[in-house]
């Protein structure tokens, strides 16, 4: 095995058992919905965006809180639009 790369498997456990050391700036997810429908959701610099018609009325919806919810501590504070 090449030990240069056991150096780097061990520092990614450590930083992956560090969850605070990381902060997301942007990204999208596709989320398996009910009732065969796919939706979109996307995250830009504390903003969430969802294609669900319930978001586009509240500005919220079980999609995004269910991001929040799986990605915990490791978001800053949300932003709705």
């Amino acid at each position: 095995m090449d030990y240069a790369l056991i150096g780097k498997i061990e520092k990614a456990k450590v930083y992956a058992a560090e969850p605070e050391r990381f902060t997301f700036d942007s990204f999208s997810v596709r989320l398996s919905g009910d009732n065969d429908s796919v939706h979109s959701i996307t995250y830009d610099h504390g903003a969430w965006q969802c294609d669900c018609s319930f978001f586009g009325t509240r500005g919220y919806c079980s999609h995004s809180m269910a991001m929040e919810r799986l990605l915990g501590n490791m978001l800053p504070e949300a932003v709705t639009q």
